[in-house]
């Protein structure tokens, strides 16, 4: 065909910088040895889904961190026994550390963890009052950005830097220390912190102001949210017409409705679970943090309104626990009909996925799975 372009199947067109010519981020994933911080000298508060990632990724760099979670050292048996040590509080930690990471689910529980109280007085026994002149506090909560702005002044005053650094991408590719940060710092303490932020999240997207960085996760997980709302009725339309669901995922997953959470969230309603290690109590938080963004400048709610009441219905009729996938279990009860049958259990039964960024957009890349497109050569035609 005159003038076409084809173009090869992804896995063999990956460029070995994907971020080519891009000056705002780095991709490597390459694991260098730090000289700092030292081992034992970087700390990690909350020990959930997303600090336990953190911490391996920094046990397996051979820092040792140290640790602390309100729930007491239970929560982090396994790295405890890799090697991570435990502190009693955050103080403690802080007072040890000239790394101090948070994850935590809620505003309330940084200030908490600061050792903020409800009156905005600094306590006793938090990582204020710990903190280290030379220290940098490393925030990877999704939370409030203005909070974090006021807990970055109550750092600097005490002779320490603050760096935003929300992670996106999801779980299992932080897990495996690639996933992206969006970074909010000055250029000397990014240059510090880099290449620690690195180890669980290799790609940085630095995002100006300090704040931005979070305003921009919560409303990349705003969108995820409405993704989630929106797939459930779309795949119970084609349910409901007799189209095969694996005939849906990759067709769809090539065509213009594709999304992130499309191609990596309908293998969790294919296997029952609704739950891509995220869970509806953290999806409406996000969405209520969008929320009072909108309020606070004035941008009227239309379409987000009625995904944090679908998320709260979901909350009240299976936990809030449940997986952040769980609006499309909600249109499965409300049409009566179960989308998930025994051979797309079987399609997805070894099912999983890495990332990568090519041209400057983040592309997942399915293993384990059978993909009757994966030949089809994309062509474009240059007109005469």
């Amino acid at each position: 065909m005159k003038g076409a372009r084809f173009l090869l199947p992804l896995q063999q067109r990956l460029p070995p910088l994907y971020l080519r010519g891009c000056r705002w981020a780095s991709t490597t994933t390459e694991v260098l040895p730090l000289e700092w911080p030292k081992p034992g000298r970087v700390g990690m508060i909350g020990i959930g889904q997303l600090g336990q990632a953190v911490t391996g990724n920094l046990i397996r760099a051979g820092l040792r961190p140290v640790l602390h979670d309100i729930k007491g050292p239970a929560v982090a048996k396994d790295l405890l026994e890799q090697g991570a040590t435990w502190a009693e509080s955050c103080r403690e930690l802080a007072e040890q550390c000239d790394v101090v990471i948070t994850g935590l689910p809620r505003p309330e529980h940084v200030s908490s963890a600061m050792g903020i109280d409800a009156n905005g007085d600094v306590g006793p026994d938090g990582i204020l009052a710990g903190l280290q002149p030379g220290a940098v506090w490393i925030e990877h909560s999704t939370t409030d950005f203005e909070n974090t702005i006021q807990i970055k002044g109550l750092v600097e005053e005490r002779g320490a830097k603050a760096v935003a650094a929300p992670v996106t991408g999801g779980m299992q590719i932080l897990k495996v220390g690639k996933m992206v940060a969006l970074v909010g710092t000055d250029e000397d303490t990014f240059q510090r912190v880099k290449p620690l932020i690195s180890l669980s999240a290799p790609r940085i997207v630095r995002c100006g102001e300090f704040g931005h960085e979070t305003v921009v996760k919560i409303l990349t997980n705003m969108l995820c949210a409405v993704q989630d709302c929106a797939m459930g009725e779309a795949m119970m339309i084609a349910k409901k017409c007799g189209v095969d669901m694996t005939l849906l995922f990759n067709a769809m997953r090539i065509s213009s409705g594709n999304s992130f959470c499309w191609e990596t969230e309908f293998a969790r309603v294919a296997d029952g679970t609704y739950f891509p290690d995220f869970t509806a109590e953290m999806m409406a938080k996000d969405v209520e943090l969008g929320q009072s963004l909108a309020r606070r400048h004035g941008v009227p709610m239309l379409m987000h309104g009625q995904v944090a009441q679908i998320y709260e219905m979901c909350m009240a009729r299976y936990g809030r626990e449940s997986g952040s996938t769980i609006p499309v279990r909600l249109i499965e009860d409300m049409c009566g009909t179960k989308l998930c049958d025994d051979k797309l259990k079987a399609d997805f039964k070894d099912w999983t996925y890495t990332t990568e960024i090519v041209d400057g957009s983040y592309v997942i890349v399915h293993k384990n799975f059978d993909n009757p497109f994966g030949e089809i050569s994309l062509c474009s035609t240059k007109k005469d």
